[in-house]
């Protein structure tokens, strides 16, 4: 009896094992023909000279003190480019409503920066904001990226990205004595430059003339190269 009570259950284990052995779905693999894709390499690192840093940190400079810092956001509309301003026009972007991450101007007392990255037409650096011992806002670390725009001849930087990297360090404790900052990622590069903030805030000064003379440079080039031509 026990032995054929073994037997019907070993029947019934291999009926089960016959009709659900393999329940499951086979993913076939596909494969085109032609030349496999390959990932493109990371851009190749270029000296950054002190041409282009001085027209870097000039733009970048002018991005900060009017966009960042919310004092006449206008005049930043000219310092980035299309993409950047994500279909806004000029008249939407003076409103101050813009894809720019702000920090308070008023608790604002040093800013940094350095180098990230220079690649051909395209640099990146690391800016840095240290708060007053008064502020109640922490040190914030953004990313920026400028690349070269416009035609030869008329070639100019300008903002392509911006976003925030990180806690720089917390707010100042209420005694007003400072909290000691948490170092920058490893890997940065050379150290950080100072820019007082009243220096930054002199620049907003700057910006509607940079840009005047800019257009009258432009001018005066255009009308150099076509003022000889005939005049039909």
């Amino acid at each position: 009896m026990r032995i054929g009570l073994v037997a019907t259950v070993v029947g019934s284990a291999a009926l089960v094992g016959i009709l659900f052995s393999n329940t499951g779905h086979k993913n076939a693999s596909h494969f085109r023909k032609g030349r496999p894709q390959v990932v493109a390499p990371n851009p190749t690192s270029v000296a950054f000279t002190p041409r282009e840093q001085r027209e870097v940190w000039l733009v970048t400079q002018q991005f900060v003190a009017t966009a960042v810092l919310r004092n006449h956001p206008e005049r930043s509309y000219d310092l980035t480019d299309a993409a950047f301003h994500e279909g806004m026009t000029r008249a939407q972007w003076q409103t101050g409503n813009i894809p720019v991450v702000p920090y308070p101007r008023k608790a604002l007392a040093v800013v940094k920066w350095k180098l990230d990255y220079s690649y051909k037409d395209r640099v990146g650096l690391k800016i840095s904001f240290q708060p007053k011992r008064t502020a109640t806002v922490g040190g914030m670390v953004f990313n920026i990226e400028l690349h070269r725009a416009g035609p030869a001849g008329h070639r100019h930087w300008l903002v392509g990205y911006w976003t925030p990297a990180g806690l720089a360090s917390p707010a100042p404790v209420a005694s007003g004595k400072p909290v000691g900052s948490i170092p920058p990622r490893a890997g940065l590069g050379a150290a950080w430059l100072v820019v007082p903030i009243g220096g930054l805030l002199a620049l907003m000064l700057l910006v509607p003339i940079v840009l005047v003379v800019r257009g009258w440079r432009r001018r005066v080039r255009a009308e150099r190269a076509y003022g000889g031509l005939p005049h039909h």
